[in-house]
């Protein structure tokens, strides 16, 4: 086992006994004990520094602001002319970021099959109050996921029971690429479990015999939250929401299908109808995609056409959000990559929104769904159907 590896399952054990420091307490009396405290827990990782001649290359990135000014990034990839901003690209600290998460990648066991490294984003890593875990699926595959704690461990166990989010990843990719939603719904007082699905992130390779389905193992994550997990005594199991993108997407929209402790869902980028089928809509499902989202490659200005089938299928409350100038990664918080800048707001705006109207009744909550956000898009409707009223809504538009 190498050094990181013992790190990590240190960690794990440090967790799962609910010893250490970090917000360590004493572990509860049984499945479904309410504990006095939260399990230890601490930030998302970040990478190891670079080797030391990268490192001083790194360290006159300062620069980069006076060469690259965000004015000037934002003409070079205009909104208008292309539909895309390279998000962050003269933030000199994230730049280091990411060239070290990079090489990192290349020696602590990432993934190299999957192009993304596991590191997530230093603005939201800071911001969120993990606990590791580790559970095993129904075919006896070991999975890695996180739970997220509410409002960052500042609120006591006691002051549940609280509402889950379940936050489902897309393909080749791992929980740490959206980190910026677990953090929005922690934030607002959920409390969060993402996990990596079989074969991706820290999760292993499928056992012997495990056909690596993804609504299976969703399903196997919420029994083990509300089950095993050393916070499962704190759960409001009666308002269970979940969330997912691109290849989470459809398995989210799968489990909505068959799960009955599901009661709302935001299905991000699903891609097309042909690609999520699912045979009943029990729940409210919210439908998110961008202008430029697209299957493989983006597809400027024609993509909410591909996946609007998908919205028209379902029934009872829904709704159909399409933001201006989004790209598939509208949903991630990988560094660098391509998409509105105003992506992460939008989505997280009208996700959250939907669960806090569906799971909890928030009267606001309901007023943000049937309000526009000037960057919607303005060449295609987004529209919200809640009981017998629809509203539809486009943005301002890049014209005054």
């Amino acid at each position: 086992m190498g050094e990181r590896n013992m790190k990590r399952t240190i960690a794990l054990l440090l967790a799962l006994s609910l010893t250490g420091c970090g917000g360590g307490s004493q572990a509860p009396e049984g499945a479904g004990a309410v504990a006095k405290a939260w399990p230890a827990h601490g930030p998302g990782e970040d990478p190891p520094p670079a080797p030391a001649p990268i490192e001083a290359v790194l360290g006159q990135l300062d620069l980069l602001p006076a060469l690259l000014p965000p004015a000037v990034v934002t003409t070079l990839f205009d909104p208008v002319a292309t539909g895309v901003t390279v998000r962050d690209l003269a933030d000199p600290a994230l730049v280091a970021f990411t060239v070290r998460a990079t090489l990192a990648q290349l020696q602590d066991g990432s993934r190299l099959d999957q192009v993304y490294h596991w590191y997530g984003h230093p603005d939201y890593n800071h911001a969120v109050a993990v606990v590791p875990v580790q559970f095993r699926n129904r075919h006896g595959t070991n999975l890695y996921g996180e739970i997220v704690l509410p409002r960052r461990a500042q609120v006591p166990p006691s002051a549940g029971p609280f509402p889950v989010i379940l936050a489902l990843e897309g393909l080749n990719t791992n929980l740490a690429m959206y980190r910026w939603w677990h953090q929005l719904y922690a934030d607002a007082g959920y409390l969060v479990f993402a996990f990596d699905f079989s074969g991706q992130g820290h999760s292993e390779d499928e056992a012997a015999g495990d056909p690596g389905d993804n609504v299976q193992e969703a399903q196997d994550a919420l029994d083990y939250l509300l089950e095993q997990s050393p916070v499962a005594g704190v759960l409001d199991s009666g308002r269970i929401g979940v969330v997912g993108h691109s290849m989470g997407a459809i398995a989210t929209l799968g489990l909505q299908a068959v799960e009955p402790r599901i009661r709302a869902a935001v299905a991000a980028a699903p891609i097309s109808e042909s690609s999520a089928p699912f045979e009943a809509n029990p729940v409210p499902v919210m439908i998110q995609t961008g202008d430029h989202d697209g299957p493989v490659a983006p597809i400027p200005f024609v993509n909410p056409a591909v996946v609007r089938p998908v919205f028209e299928k379902l029934e009872g409350d829904r709704a159909f959000i399409v933001a201006e100038a989004s790209s598939h990664a509208q949903h991630t918080n990988y560094a660098l990559l391509p998409t509105s800048t105003a992506g992460l707001e939008l989505a997280g705006r009208y996700s959250l929104a939907w669960m806090d109207w569906h799971l909890r009744g928030d009267a606001v909550a309901l007023e943000v769904l049937r309000s526009p956000h000037p960057q919607l898009s303005y060449l295609w409707d987004s529209e919200v159907r809640i009981g017998p009223d629809s509203v539809v809504m486009r943005g301002d538009g890049p014209l005054p």
